[in-house]
């Protein structure tokens, strides 16, 4: 019973597309809106799904933030894998900077781009750690934490 009950769990899975909770997903659905000039919006949003390799679609879920204008998305910032590499999607935009971003029901076109900049990357953290109520208890100091900033195609 528990094998037929882990199976259609898999199948309903796969036939959302998306990811559920930490576990990832296919093509993102939903209608393509173009990017608004003005994300403060996001602000009040907990967590967004990113979709990465266009020529077969992996999507995750994952926090979002702004700073300055821009938009971010961090690797994960306290729990997984310590090393960014070591996450499919991380992966996948290195690859290919292509990616979807959904929000509500909203895919957004864009590109993400590696943020190298140290001043850029430090205030572009604390603004997500602050959208988050981190604190230094809360991260692993042996996690390595990557930033993407996300920008239109």
């Amino acid at each position: 019973m528990r094998a037929v009950l882990s199976v259609l769990f898999v199948l309903a899975l796969s036939a959302c597309g998306g990811p559920v909770g930490p576990i990832s997903g296919s093509a993102l659905s939903g209608a393509v809106e173009p990017a608004p000039a003005d994300w403060s919006f996001i602000e009040d949003v907990e967590q967004v799904q990113l979709e990465t390799n266009p020529a077969a679609p992996h999507s995750v879920n994952t926090w979002i933030g702004t700073n300055a204008g821009a938009l971010y998305v961090p690797t994960s910032m306290i729990r997984g894998p310590k090393l960014p590499t070591e996450r499919e999607w991380v992966r996948n935009v290195e690859a290919d900077e292509r990616v979807r971003l959904r929000i509500d029901d909203a895919i957004y076109e864009l590109r993400a781009v590696r943020v190298i900049d140290d001043t850029e990357a430090a205030t572009a953290r604390a603004a997500l750690e602050k959208k988050y109520a981190l604190d230094a208890s809360d991260m692993d100091p042996e996690r390595e934490i990557w930033l993407f900033r996300l920008t239109p195609r």
